[in-house]
């Protein structure tokens, strides 16, 4: 998804380079702020507070500072502190709009969604095509489900760019609050229309053939979702949802691996795999996974019910009997698991507190419900904290339903999760332009041919025919366009896909050598060496496409600076 020219505040970087400089009376002040910001540059945010407030100890109605220390501390998340800096800058200096800017994001940061609205509203006023600010409005109504105002300021919105993914998205969000199922695909496949690359498009259609048991439908979705947005975990926990209900469990079991290497604590991920472990009879393993969910939730008695039969298989009955107990001491009246803890007190001897289970068993009117299959294939889902017996073997689901909000990414929303290593997308064609889907900065209006060739080795890429689109890439550098940068930059778009890592970097290299301007050139270099491992040598690239607008950069500068 892109956030296109009118994106103000994506990270807090943009208060380093687009802020002109404002002359001070004494020199020392000037240069403790200049100091304070150096500091946010380089993320130390406690040091930066420091000279800002030194900087306000001697001029409190300097606006410039306390927008800064605002930045260092909505960076440190004290967003509360960070708003009460913007109104006192709003209040000396009311004219600065990116004041209100990042007022806006901390008022969302605290849910003041009508405090945000009127912040972006100013925003507008001043310049009614800043697409941040439209954008994040619309979500801030849609926050308050207000859809009939979100509604037609989507429609200003598409007016204005008709191009701009996220829109499209927000109509399909807007059409399933209204219960408009077949309105949200419409507006999914409009969007496939214009980018067949969309992800959160495939997505959506995903879900949908998901709840309506179109599992095959489903699992193809899902499938071209993550062609397009490798690093997304929730894709992969959810096409194996779509797996594991076709009965496709190798595969459904590889995307919960996926899933657990990106994200090792993924609970549902975890739960799900041990069923279906236990399903194909790989006990041990199983257990393994029902380890880690009791680890997290103590308490999940489901997870203590499969761990116990899972231990009872596999011999381990003093196992067995703890994890019986524990359920037993929840359902006093489990009857099921007092005949199964009086076989395993037999199997280890204890013949006293096996017949007094068996006792307990005779004397009620005993029903081997729980007993009387095994486990056997479930495709129905049930939520996380459901906790009847009888649902130990149906795999899970997160209460909250997190897909509603898969398009409601605010422009300059800091995320808490960990940014995924991914590629920047190839470069394509917007009418007489060449643009990549990061800055959508405009690269050359070059010629018909070149655009041609652009969209021809796109669309053996969009069919999977990637030998095809870097041959003729390849052959297209070394005889008639032996200088075009975009060119390179897509064939090591290519070879990165394909995990040539090395060839990719060299690539990517050309085509900053030849366009000293395509930061998207340097991001991509620098993934390669992150994913070689090089992190000293990707640090200074993303710091470089960070200070050139792709802010996006910032985010795995600091995932590299910490895995150092």
């Amino acid at each position: 998804m892109t956030a296109g020219k009118g994106l103000c505040f994506c990270l807090l970087s943009l208060c380093f380079f687009h802020i002109p400089q404002v002359a001070f009376s004494q020199v020392n002040t000037q240069q403790v702020l200049l100091m304070g910001r150096a500091a946010l540059y380089y993320d130390d945010y406690i040091t930066a507070i420091h000279y800002f407030n030194t900087v306000l100890e001697a001029k409190p109605y300097m606006s410039d500072a306390l927008y800064y220390r605002a930045a260092a501390k909505f960076s440190l998340e004290d967003y509360e502190s960070a708003q009460a800096d913007l109104d006192q800058a709003v209040l000396f200096n009311p004219f600065r709009v990116e004041y209100y800017q990042l007022r806006g994001l901390c008022r969302i940061h605290t849910a003041d969604y009508e405090g945000a609205i009127a912040d972006y509203s100013e925003v507008i006023r001043e310049n009614a095509k800043d697409q941040s600010a439209v954008y994040n409005r619309i979500l801030c109504r849609m926050e308050l489900k207000d859809f009939d105002r979100a509604d037609l300021e989507l429609d200003t919105l598409l007016q204005l760019w008709p191009k701009f993914t996220r829109a499209y998205l927000i109509k399909a969000q807007l059409c399933l609050e209204r219960k408009d199922t077949l309105g949200g695909l419409h507006w999914a496949d409009s969007l496939l229309v214009i980018s067949p690359r969309e992800h959160a498009a495939w997505a959506f259609k995903g879900r949908y053939a998901l709840q309506h048991e179109d599992y095959a439908l489903a699992d193809s979705c899902y499938t071209q979702a993550l062609r397009y947005e490798k690093g997304n975990v929730d894709y992969y926990v959810e096409r194996a949802q779509t797996r594991n209900a076709q009965s496709r469990y190798a595969l459904a079991m590889a995307d919960y691996d996926r899933a657990i290497e990106m994200v090792p604590q993924h609970f549902v991920a975890h739960y799900n795999r041990g069923l279906i472990r236990a399903l194909v009879g790989d006990d041990n393993r199983a257990i393994e996974d029902f380890d880690f969910v009791i680890s997290e939730e103590p308490d999940n008695v489901l997870a203590v019910y499969n761990r116990a039969e899972l231990r009872k298989n596999i011999g381990d009955f003093k196992g067995a009997i703890s994890d019986y107990s524990q359920l037993i001491s929840a359902y006093p009246n489990f009857l099921y698991g007092y005949a199964q803890r009086a076989q395993c007190y037999r199997a280890v001897g204890d013949v006293r507190h096996a017949v007094r289970d068996e006792a307990y068993v005779r004397r009620a009117d005993y029903d081997l419900v729980f007993g009387n299959g095994g486990r056997r294939p479930v495709k129905t889902v049930r939520k996380r904290s459901e906790k009847a017996l009888e649902r130990y073997d149906q795999p899970i689901v997160e209460d909250e339903d997190t897909t509603r909000h898969y398009a409601s990414e605010f422009a300059g929303k800091v995320q808490n999760r960990k940014v995924e290593r991914v590629f920047l997308p190839p470069c394509h064609t917007e009418g007489e332009k060449l643009v990549i889907d990061a800055l959508r900065q405009p690269i050359y209006a070059p010629d018909e041919r070149l655009r041609a060739l652009v969209d021809h080795t796109n669309s053996l890429l969009d069919a999977g025919r990637k030998d095809e689109a870097l041959a003729a890439l390849r052959k297209a550098v070394e005889t008639e366009w032996t200088a075009e940068a975009v060119l390179y930059y897509n064939i090591g778009c290519v070879e990165a896909e394909s995990g040539s890592l090395e060839k990719a970097g060299e690539a990517f290299a050309k085509a900053f050598e030849l366009d000293a301007k395509m930061a998207e050139a340097l991001y991509n270099r620098a993934v390669v060496y992150l994913l070689q491992g090089r992190n000293d040598e990707a640090v200074p690239l993303l710091s470089t496409a960070g200070e050139m607008g792709l802010y996006k950069a910032y985010n795995l500068l600091k995932q590299a600076k910490n895995r150092k």
